[in-house]
């Protein structure tokens, strides 16, 4: 087509200015395969009923598919582009001419220096599954805070020879100008039930977005003596997650799992991960002196059991999405024995809001005892009305 790589400076025949028409085809069956050829650019490929469907641009050893019904940025050459559509529509390809601009920073922030003032924006809290809906007026972007279920902390014994693992904080995944439009699906996770006496408490559940997620926390190793009782590391070890549990007694603590792009952060809205953190260490078993260790949290390792007292949890990720700053993700302390006089750790949530696993805790009135729950997970979107 004569002109095609040399954009005009203007579409003829109106239109569009800077959209240069190429050629249209008729979709005779659903999947099409047109030998029409172009240079790398922005190109615009539309359904005259605009009914969905997809393109792929081919060239040599490379593909790029696209939606139809939007103009996309085409990285490579290409010699023929395949086509899925409904039989009977017609598609019609553009070629796109567009101006070089530059980023500014904190788009949605006020500038009183310029007299710019700020985008008036809300949070959205969603503790339970079910869907985001954007409101009408709404920007198509969105700031997101995707946080994973707390672990639960370790079971304890009522005569508390070994503390019990604190559980580990969900891992926190935050995205910055996400596109989101309609209706998107969100499942928050659940924190996992009560763990048994002596036992290891579970994870935590993931937390979706969409296709982003976060994981969960691991849970706390439960109450262990290796001298005299079978439980021991089987049990006694923190087990892992998107933050580890910590270790009970003389056990190693769970590790933590790093995100990356192809376990669930994605590309797309700048998307920043917070945990991988690992639990602490339980220290020694005797029947003084076996402090467990502190659940990761989604800012920090849980520490070890002291000579004193229970390791600390990891502190979790400080955000203000929601208006005032909350802490996401913070683990669970581990506990000390109680020392055969009831007087266990006290119970305590993980952080603010609640998403870390919680303390641990031992002997109640010299009874077994189970290990708390961590809090469930939460999605907080802050979307932008203009």
């Amino acid at each position: 087509m004569p002109g095609f790589n040399t954009i005009p400076g203007s579409a003829s025949g109106g239109g569009q200015a800077n959209m240069s028409f190429v050629a249209s085809i008729h979709m005779s069956t659903f999947n099409r395969s047109w030998s029409q050829g172009g240079t790398a650019g922005f190109y615009g490929i539309y359904s005259a009923n605009q009914d969905a469907g997809y393109a792929y641009f081919v060239g040599s050893g490379v593909s790029t598919g696209v939606p139809l019904n939007r103009m996309s940025n085409i990285t490579h050459s290409f010699t023929r582009v395949d086509i899925i559509a409904p039989v009977g529509d017609m598609i019609s390809l553009y070629k796109v001419k567009v101006k070089n601009t530059n980023v500014f920073n904190n788009p949605f922030d006020a500038d009183p220096s310029i007299g710019k003032i700020a985008i008036p924006s809300f949070p959205s809290i969603i503790s339970s599954s079910g869907n985001f809906v954007l409101p009408n007026n709404a920007l198509p972007l969105i700031n997101v805070v995707i946080a994973g279920a707390g672990g639960t902390a370790g079971g304890g014994h009522g005569d508390a020879h070994g503390g019990c693992g604190g559980g580990g904080g969900g891992n926190v995944v935050k995205l910055t100008a996400y596109q989101a439009v309609g209706t998107t699906s969100v499942s928050v996770g659940a924190n996992a039930g009560h763990s048994s006496a002596h036992h290891r408490g579970d994870r935590g559940g993931d937390t979706y977005f969409g296709n982003v997620h976060a994981l969960g926390g691991g849970g706390g190793g439960g109450w262990s003596d290796k001298r005299s009782w079978s439980y021991g590391e089987s049990q006694g070890g923190g087990n892992s997650g998107g933050n580890g549990g910590g270790g009970g007694g003389d056990a190693t603590p769970g590790l933590g799992h790093t995100q990356t792009a192809g376990t669930g952060l994605g590309l797309s809205g700048t998307p920043a991960f917070h945990g991988g953190n690992s639990g602490g260490r339980g220290r020694n078993s005797n029947s003084t002196d076996s402090r467990a260790g502190g659940g990761g949290g989604a800012g920090g390792n849980g520490t070890d059991g002291g000579p004193s007292s229970g390791g600390a949890g990891g502190t979790g990720h400080v955000s203000n999405i929601a208006g005032t700053d909350r802490m996401f993700g913070p683990g669970g302390g581990g506990s000390q024995p109680n020392n055969n006089n009831g007087s266990g750790f006290p119970t305590a949530a993980g952080g603010t809001h609640g998403h870390g696993g919680q303390y641990s805790h031992n002997g109640h009135n010299g009874s077994n005892t189970h290990g708390q729950h961590g809090g469930s997970g939460v999605v907080i979107v802050r979307y932008y009305i203009a």
